[in-house]
This record gives C-alpha cells, sequence and structure tokens, in this order.
C-alpha cells in the first residue's frame, strides 16, 4: 500500500515517502501553494445528460493536531486505537485493519431544463473498495457522506438523479479515490521529545504540563517522565503536513525520551521489565506501515549532559591547579564512555611550596559507548528499527551547535555559555576555549558518526541544523521577544525581570495556532534561567532544559526536515 523505499543515504533521492501525497504535502508547507479549497474530482469516465451535471470533492478530516478532550492542548494518544482511528478502549485483542474518515460532497452537481434549476433527487455512491471486487453502496437525499475507508486506491461513481416533470434523469461520474493516511512516528532523546517546552509551564511552584495523553492517565504518566512536548520538531513535521493537504491526514506517535541512548531506551529497555521505543511504537502500530520515522540519537551515547557538566564545573580561574586534568578527564570520557574520572589536589614532595593535581577514579557510573563505541551503537539502533518497524523513511536529525551568536550585524562566537548555572558570581562557564575545543572534539565527531551511520542504513541525515544555530542563533543571543508589559520593561534590570512574564519569551501556540515571529537574530536555545522558570526545579544547575532547542530552535529543525522532504521526495 505505499510507495516509500529505501533511500540511498542522506545525499541520495528518498523514493517515494509515498511521492503523490508526501511531495503535494510538503510543497504546500513549504511554499504556501495549497489551495483554499480541495480540487474537483477528475472524471475518468463519464456518462453524461445534457440536464444533469454530476460533480464531487472529497476531503480526510485531521487526525493529528486536535483538541478531543477540549483542555486546549494537542492531544498526543499514544494508543492502538488512536493508530487505527477506534474509540478508545475498543481493542482489547487487537484493532485489525485501520479504517479512516472521507467526507465525500457532491453540492456542486447540478441540473437544469432550459436553463431552470432541477430538483435532485438522490445522490448514489458506489464505492469498489482497492485490491477487491467488493462495492459500497449509498443513496441519499443530501449531497455529502462520510464513510470509513481503508488505505488505498479506491474508485468512486457517483450517479445524481433529478426530477423531470415527466420522470427523471440520472449521469453518473467516476474517479479514483486515493485514502492515504501518513504514520509518523519519533524516537530518540530529549532532542526530539521536546526537553525544556512543556505544553504549559509550571505556575506558583507547580509541575509543568507535558503531553496531552487525551485522558488517559498512563499515557499522560508516560509523557511527564519523557518530557514530550508538541512543540519537539518531529511533533512540528507531523503537524505541518496534517494542516497542508485536505486530502491526506497524519498519524503520529512519539515515544522519545529525555535521557534515553541507544542501549537504555531506543533499541532496550531503559529499566527492566520496560519495553524499549522500538517494541512500544512496534506493539501500537501493529499490521500498519511506518511512513516516517524521525530520529535523534546519540548525544547521550557519549555523555552529552557530562560533557556540559564538566566543562562548566572545569573552571581555570576557580580552580586553577585542577583545570588541565579536569578537562583531559572530558575529552578522555567522550572518547570511551568512561565517567568515572575525577581529579584531586596532591602535595608535591619534591616541591613543598607548590600544589598539584592528579587523576583519580570516583564512582560506578556505568560507562557508555562513547565516541568510540558510538559507530557500533548506531548500527544497533537500525538494526533495532528496521527488524521493529520497518519504516518506509528514516529522518535523523544532527545536532546544533550552542555557540554562536549576532553581534552588531556581524556572527561571533559567544563568549561563554551556560554561566547562567551557577548564579550570581557564575564562576563556572564554557569559555570561548573550552566551546571551540568542544566543537572539534565533540560535536563535529558526534555529528559525522550520525551522518556515516545514515549512509550505511539508508536514512536521510538532517544535514545544516548545527550551522543554523551557530549562524546568530546560540545560547548567548537575544532572548526571543513576543511583548512585555510596561510596568516589566520599565523596571531597572528589566533584563532579570523578564524572567517573571514567561510569555514574553515563551510560546506555545497549542491547537490551530501558530508560532509568531520573533526577530531573526535571537537564541534558539533554552537557558538554564528559563528552563527554571518553565519547567523547574528552581536550582538552575538541576534543570533538564538547559541547553535544549527552545520553540523556535524546534522549528527550525523541523523546517529542515520539511525542506529534506521536498528535496528527496
Amino acid at each position: 500500500m505505499r510507495a516509500i523505499g529505501n533511500s540511498c543515504g542522506h545525499t541520495g533521492a528518498m523514493p517515494g515517502l509515498s511521492r503523490r501525497r508526501i511531495l503535494t504535502a510538503v510543497a504546500a508547507v513549504v511554499f504556501g501553494l495549497l489551495a483554499s479549497s480541495a480540487p474537483r474530482a477528475a472524471a475518468t469516465m463519464a456518462f453524461t445528460s445534457p440536464l444533469v451535471d454530476p460533480s464531487y470533492e472529497w476531503t480526510m478530516p485531521d487526525r493529528f493536531g486536535l483538541d478531543g478532550d477540549g483542555d486546549g492542548l494537542i492531544d498526543l494518544p499514544n494508543s492502538e486505537e488512536y493508530v487505527h482511528n477506534r474509540a478508545p478502549g475498543s481493542c482489547p485483542s487487537g484493532c485489525g485493519d485501520a479504517l479512516f474518515e472521507v467526507v465525500l460532497d457532491a453540492s456542486g452537481s447540478t441540473a437544469t431544463l432550459a436553463g431552470e434549476a432541477l430538483e435532485i433527487l438522490t445522490y448514489r455512491w458506489s464505492v469498489l473498495l482497492a485490491g477487491t471486487s467488493q462495492t459500497l453502496d449509498y443513496v441519499r437525499a443530501t449531497p455529502s457522506l462520510r464513510l470509513l475507508l481503508p488505505e488505498g486506491d479506491h474508485q468512486v461513481t457517483l450517479s445524481v438523479t433529478a426530477r423531470l416533470p415527466w420522470g427523471s434523469t440520472t449521469a453518473r461520474v467516476s474517479a479514483p479515490l486515493a485514502v492515504d493516511d501518513i504514520l509518523v512516528v519519533a524516537l530518540g532523546d530529549s532532542y526530539a521529545s521536546g526537553e525544556g517546552n512543556p505544553e504549559v509551564p509550571r505556575s506558583g511552584g507547580g509541575d509543568p504540563a507535558w503531553g496531552d495523553g487525551a485522558g488517559d492517565p498512563v499515557v499522560e504518566a508516560s509523557h511527564r517522565d519523557a518530557h514530550r512536548s508538541t512543540l519537539a520538531w518531529p511533533s512540528q513535521v507531523a503537524l505541518a503536513l496534517e494542516r497542508s493537504d485536505p486530502r491526506s491526514s497524519v498519524t503520529f506517535v512519539s515515544l522519545a525520551d529525555s535521557g534515553a541512548t541507544v542501549d537504555r531506551g531506543l533499541a532496550a529497555p531503559a529499566s527492566p521489565g520496560g519495553g524499549s521505543q522500538v517494541s512500544q511504537a512496534s506493539g501500537l502500530v501493529g499490521d500498519r506501515d511506518v511512513d516516517v520515522v524521525l530520529l535523534s540519537i546519540g548525544g547521550n551515547d557519549i555523555g552529552f549532559s557530562n560533557v556540559i557538566r564538566g566543562l562548566v564545573d572545569a573552571d581555570r580561574v576557580f580552580d586553577p591547579i585542577c583545570y588541565s586534568v579536569d578537562l583531559d578527564n572530558v575529552w578522555a570520557a567522550v572518547d570511551d564512555g568512561d565517567w568515572n574520572r575525577a581529579s584531586s589536589i596532591e602535595y608535591r614532595f619534591d616541591r613543598p611550596w607548590q600544589l598539584g593535581c592528579r587523576a583519580v577514579r570516583r564512582g560506578d557510573t556505568p560507562v557508555l559507548p562513547g565516541m568510540s563505541g558510538l559507530p557500533a551503537a548506531l548500527d544497533r539502533a537500525g538494526a533495532a528499527i528496521e527488524g521493529g518497524l520497518d519504516p518506509d523513511a528514516v529522518y535523523v536529525a544532527e545536532y546544533p551547535d550552542p555557540s554562536g551568536r549576532q553581534r552588531d550585524g556581524d556572527l561571533g562566537t559567544c563568549g561563554e555559555i551556560v554561566g547562567d548555572t551557577t548564579p550570581p558570581f557564575r564562576f563556572h562557564e564554557i569559555d570561548l576555549a573550552e566551546q571551540e575545543e568542544g566543537r572539534v572534539r565533540v560535536l563535529e565527531p558526534l555529528n559525522g558518526a550520525i551522518r556515516e551511520a545514515a549512509a550505511r542504513h539508508g536514512w536521510v541525515y538532517l544535514d545544516g541544523v548545527a550551522a543554523a544555530f551557530g549562524a546568530g542563533h546560540g545560547y548567548c543571543a537575544p532572548w526571543p521577544d513576543y511583548g512585555y508589559p510596561d510596568e516589566y520593561t520599565a523596571r531597572p534590570g528589566f533584563l532579570t525581570s523578564r524572567l517573571d512574564y514567561p510569555e514574553g519569551w515563551y510560546r506555545n501556540p497549542g491547537v490551530g495556532g501558530t508560532l509568531p515571529e520573533s526577530g531573526s537574530d535571537v537564541s534558539w536555545y533554552r537557558s538554564a534561567a528559563q528552563s527554571a522558570v518553565l519547567q523547574g526545579p528552581d536550582a538552575r544547575y538541576a534543570t533538564a532544559g538547559t541547553l535544549h532547542p527552545n520553540e523556535l530552535g524546534h522549528r527550525a529543525i523541523a523546517e529542515i526536515a520539511l525542506a529534506s522532504m521536498l528535496g528527496s521526495a
């Protein structure tokens, strides 16, 4: 039922992604070419009457981007019933084939005699189901019909009967009807789950709201634990596809989980007794073909959060004695995945008046694949995805560059980043030299390994993410500005007091909304200070949203993904 094939790598064409629909859908998103109404059905065989002119249009109602429970949040049901378009709780022993709603509208049909309109008596619909000899027949006095159909290329014949003074007359038209629901699955880590961008920020010290499980407490608990948000770039891709084409619908499932690695979450369970993301997705989709997997993975396999903490803690001013050892520990752990390294001050007996520093081992943190083991880990991810889901296409994102800023119209590198994790004196940060070394030792090899894995497994590599973020949209670039009340802008120290008004720098448009522009040279990153306000905890060094894309960053990645779909469809 799918025309999607395997890509030959990120530079090759992606045969299909159901070319008939994705090329149309993505072109509409990127270039705004979508017409305001569905085109008239093209007749392949018509029996015309000089009196009756039958015609019809057809659409498929949206499936993703809805708010079924009326709480103002986009539903993220993550259930087998949702994937197969069944009522909640109606599939205790499996859902069977998925059926999707199609709306047929023959209100454009006309009947006239000598220039006068005739009364249309009946609209008879005959639907020949794809690949079968089965025909569904419906007779209606009104011009519209809603019905559930499986995916495939069906043939619809409309017969319109009008009243004549001496009897009646009938004409009919026959045209193809392609029912397509695009099944999109998001997998991976916090960069795919939406960490740092809750659906509703916390208030009064409470908890934020994460993905809306449409009233299912188990699903909502899963979203909360994983920090899933519909602001994440995979959700934004699915939403754009849904809104772009009235003749297709989109089913979106996200299993992405903050903190996930290949072997702890994606391809294997994160905890005993649990299921991997791939196995959970497989259970939800059942026999349905997966059209698209949107993936972010690899950063946690080298200990990305440990890298950030290690570079922040290493400070040449605050701890000059152990600074070099601390940096060497970070780079060594990036390579081999062993984050049990530490440093200790030692007395130099040969130089009594000097102190030295040595590397020591502390803790029993499990060893990660590290950069040296990352290619094999990504191959395990590929094997799991291909074996468990066999998707028609996989798009994997590269990780962005947090170091770029815009300064008086000139691109530059941040003097420091993540210094706001340790207020008020900011002794610790990632300085300019550490950023440049981190780019060479961490970001570029990480993205290089993902690019090579994409080529090996036929994934589409979303190139250009790091460059886009680094071109003036890094951690230290100006915050988004959606507008502040005068009482805030007039305050002394406005840059600090604006934290009290997150509506000025954070947006989640929710159901039916679109993300507004916020200037061209603003940060696409979530800062520690912002994350503490949006999702907590109050201690900035402990908030998990730091150094993740903000709502604008996720939109940028989604646009890169949509452009890639258009270019390779």
